[in-house]
């Protein structure tokens, strides 16, 4: 399972504008393209490019025809000729060009110079503030970095417009009635090197390519910790940079209400990042691949850090019996976890003394990209609060949004049983230590908030006595 493996359509962008360029383009030479377009469904027409309101004039139109494309003579700052195609037009382009449809060699002295893109995502009730209030922060912000920073309204509502026209890279974004537009405009010398990729119709690495320079083009641009960038966060935490070491683990995003106790979802996590590097053989049961691993539970418990004992050696049989019912996996968001056929299959001999476990695991679940990259938190022996903090922390940051918050005081009313303050400034520590973790691997922001009646105030250092009500951390987006 490739889950980096980027597309127009799995990654919901569209193709908004194309625009090619001709160096010297003849009269009889543009009646051939006019015709050839004409007859694959586009209406042709022309304009020029000195006026600020260009007239477009017909040269080749029917009504059958549902599409159009337009070209662009005497422009003002380069004496070629342009043919754009703006819209659903681009878009039905781009289609015929991914089928395979468009003769290249009517248009072989084309350059590709410009293409454009856009994500459109819908407003939703949990959206804190207002799309016009989200887009004012963004200028705002942006305007420490960029001097081009526009927000301007028409008819349609408001419109921040980043960048200069004539560059690159020009991105706007548009507030509509129920949803905000991001489109990103690319163009120059940034798209020379994508221009045979896309007329050898080499598809698959165009898009790989332009999809992730359009998230990271954003991600790089806009302060991420806005709702309205939660599609944008998720795009970007698989492709991220990393710095973390070999013996990290992987988390899927978890769901705010795990069903397991905390002392079987922690076996759960080590398990799955201990089985990634075992050796193993690779079978298949009804057509479907897995990866047969075996070690003996003596080794598991060590990577664990726990003593092998009588006791220890009946809890993790049964964490593994039950594993087989798949459970456990309904702890992640991501359906593919949960599904039944995760693990088929799980026997235990006794070999010299030694219990071996075999267990058969779905080949896809260790070529699965696991959005967040953690620290190994637990490479030490945990006592029961440690691991509960640990657990309760994993869940909170394996989430969706950048802004992680921890409700203290209500972790600690929820504990089945009445503990001292001694304990529950502990318990604080034990949260601080996670935090300050994250902060040495450069996982999260360098600033905080604590809670204070109801309200969120920052500050740049967390200790047990200000965290009482809880805090809040910012996750950092490596690009």
């Amino acid at each position: 399972m490739d889950e980096n493996k980027f597309s127009f359509q799995s990654q919901n962008l569209v193709v908004d504008y194309i625009t090619f360029k001709f160096q010297h383009l003849n009269t009889s030479r543009q009646t051939e393209i006019t015709n050839y377009l004409f007859k694959i469904g586009f209406n042709v027409y022309e304009e020029s490019g000195k006026l600020i309101k260009p007239i477009k004039q017909s040269i080749l139109v029917d009504l059958k025809n549902r599409y159009e494309t337009c070209f662009v003579q005497d422009n003002l700052y380069w004496k070629g000729t342009l043919l754009h195609f703006s819209g659903s037009n681009a878009a039905q382009f781009y289609f015929l060009a991914k089928q395979n449809i468009i003769d290249w060699q009517i248009l072989d002295t084309v350059v590709l110079s410009r293409f454009d893109l856009y994500f459109e995502r819908k407003l939703k009730n949990t959206d804190q503030i207002s799309a016009k209030a989200f887009l004012a922060k963004c200028q705002q912000e942006l305007k420490q970095k960029n001097k081009n920073i526009r927000l301007e309204k028409n008819n349609k509502g408001f419109i921040l417009k980043i960048g200069n026209r004539r560059t690159n890279n020009y991105s706007r974004i548009y507030e509509g009635k129920d949803s905000l537009k991001f489109e990103h405009e690319m163009k120059g010398k940034f798209l020379q090197p994508y221009h045979l990729l896309f007329v050898e119709n080499n598809f698959d690495n165009f898009e790989q390519k332009l999809s992730s320079h359009f998230f990271v083009y954003f991600g790089k641009l806009l302060p991420l910790q806005y709702s309205y960038l939660d599609w944008l966060v998720f795009k970007l935490r698989p492709i991220q940079k990393q710095s973390i070491c070999k013996n990290s683990f992987n988390s899927d995003y978890i769901k705010s209400e795990i069903k397991a106790d905390s002392t079987t979802f922690l076996t759960l996590l080590q398990f799955l990042n201990y089985a990634k590097c075992l050796d193993y053989e690779v079978k298949s049961l009804e057509n479907i691949s897995y990866r047969v691993v075996t070690f003996t539970l003596r080794d598991f418990l060590q990577f664990q850090n726990k003593n092998e004992n009588y006791y220890q050696l009946l809890q993790i049989k049964s964490f593994f019996e039950q594993l087989q019912t798949g459970i456990f996996l309904t702890s992640f968001s991501d359906t593919f976890f949960q599904s039944l056929v995760a693990v088929p299959l799980v026997r235990f001999d006794k070999i010299n003394k030694f219990w071996v476990a075999k267990v058969w695991l779905v080949e896809e679940l260790f070529y699965y990209s696991y959005p967040f990259l953690l620290p190994n938190f637990f490479k030490t022996k945990l006592g029961k609060d440690q691991s509960e903090v640990r657990v309760k922390f994993i869940r909170v940051f394996s989430s969706m949004n950048v802004e992680k918050r921890f409700f203290i005081q209500e972790f600690l009313t929820a504990y089945p049983s009445i503990i001292s303050n001694q304990r529950k400034n502990n318990i604080k520590k034990y949260y601080i230590e996670l935090v300050q973790i994250l902060q040495e691997y450069d996982l999260i922001e360098p600033y905080y908030k604590i809670m204070s009646n109801g309200s969120l105030i920052l500050t740049d250092q967390l200790t047990p006595s200000n965290i009482s009500e809880g805090f809040v951390i910012y996750e950092k987006i490596l690009l």
